[in-house]
């Protein structure tokens, strides 16, 4: 029990009730403070390419022009009198997976893309690709695959990205350089690109739609990527960029005649079927490239949503005397097929929303709650203002009565 003053005046107790205002408007300080730090902080670490990158598209050929299907040249005709191509149903599969080394800056892609052959047509009768046919009794050169190996082409990529902006990163970081290479034949070891730059594969949370640059796999070039309006995939809204890689000479940059298709072909007139020209010169011809890339991209998670692309590949004369006659080696352009449209949009949707529910929804939240917590504790101090008095002891009557 406690005793009175020194006036006889009892002190006032500080009492429970009066901590909760100030908790109360402490509380409501921290939930604005979180409102404020969630979206500019904490967010910004989740805006980087997760190191589970595992991504898996399916593209199916069309023709190009007025063609009905895929043009490719058939290497069994190497060993025929003269060159043929043929019409192709084809399938560009790609995957590309994070590996090490990878970091809490820096991922690792290994990528590998192949374009396979389900079906051809020849002579107007649809065959199969490993089936015999004119030529493939021949057997290939020591090291070369079989004309008959339904891969029309691949390439295996390897680059490692800075995981914010996804632009290459491969400069050393504790003490381990990024890794760039390319390898286009399996039998040939891969070819180091240290000067690459440009998107390849994803593109950064928050891409802007203007212009950006691109690199291309297959000619190793980095090309402008321009913006070309928006578009609707599966029910989300992307914007479409467009890559335009120029004619290529592919010999000059990978690959030999051994490689799958070769890049150089020498062959007598008459199996090029040039006119004019002595049927029994041999001509050399290489493998050129030109192609478009057309993107549609969740601009908020940089996820592809589709991919439309077009390659034309023709062999020409190194001879520039010749007529410019070109022997199509691959002419097809490919989309993304449904069920790819819609994995990829699903991906956009698991990667944004964490952002959308720690970026927007949590704040807001967190804002409404501080607001009423300040507001509830000014009421409670408020109310208890001005402070209680101290409480006097009651006067006790003299005992002894009166004379």
């Amino acid at each position: 029990m406690s005793s009175p003053g020194p006036h006889g005046v009892q002190p006032s107790r500080l009492q429970t009730t009066d901590l909760i205002g100030p908790v109360l408007l402490f509380v409501g300080g921290f939930l604005l403070a979180a409102a404020i730090a969630l979206p500019t902080v904490f967010v910004d670490g989740l805006r980087t390419i997760p190191l589970s990158t595992d991504v898996t598209t399916t593209a199916l050929s069309t023709g190009t022009g007025d063609a009905e299907s895929a043009q490719v040249f058939d290497r069994c005709s190497l060993a025929t009198a003269s060159a043929r191509v043929v019409g192709a149903d084809l399938v560009r599969q790609q995957r590309f997976v994070a590996v090490q080394p990878s970091d809490a800056d820096r991922v690792t892609l290994q990528a590998g893309t192949s374009i396979q052959a389900d079906s051809l047509r020849v002579d107007d009768r649809e065959v199969d690709p490993q089936a015999p046919r004119p030529g493939s009794g021949t057997e290939p050169p020591a090291g070369q695959a079989q004309c008959t190996d339904p891969t029309v082409g691949a390439v295996r990529d390897r680059i490692t990205l800075d995981r914010t902006s996804a632009l290459p990163d491969l400069g050393p970081t504790s003490g381990q350089p990024g890794s760039s290479e390319i390898q286009y034949d399996s039998n040939a070891a891969p070819i180091r690109v240290p000067d690459r730059t440009g998107y390849t594969y994803l593109l950064p949370f928050g891409v802007s739609d203007t212009e950006h640059t691109w690199f291309d796999v297959i000619t190793r070039r980095t090309v402008p990527l321009r913006p070309a309006g928006t578009t609707t995939v599966h029910g989300r809204d992307a914007t479409r960029f467009v890559a335009d890689v120029p004619d290529t000479d592919l010999h000059q940059i990978s690959g030999d005649a051994q490689s799958a298709p070769p890049t150089i072909i020498t062959r007598p007139a008459s199996w090029f079927g040039v006119p004019g020209v002595d049927p029994a010169r041999e001509l050399t011809a290489t493998l050129h490239h030109s192609g478009r890339t057309e993107l549609a991209v969740d601009t908020a998670t940089g996820t592809i949503l589709d991919e439309q692309i077009t390659i034309e590949q023709s062999y020409r004369f190194i001879d520039t005397s010749l007529p410019d006659q070109r022997l199509t080696a691959l002419s097809a352009s490919f989309g993304y097929d449904d069920p790819t449209q819609a994995r990829m949009s699903d991906r956009a949707t698991s990667l944004n929303t964490p952002i959308a529910i720690w970026g927007r929804v949590v704040p807001i939240l967190a804002a409404l709650a501080g607001l009423a917590a300040i507001a509830a504790g000014l009421m409670l101090i408020t109310r208890g203002w001005p402070p209680r008095r101290p409480r006097r002891p009651a006067a006790h009557a003299d005992p002894t009565p009166s004379s």
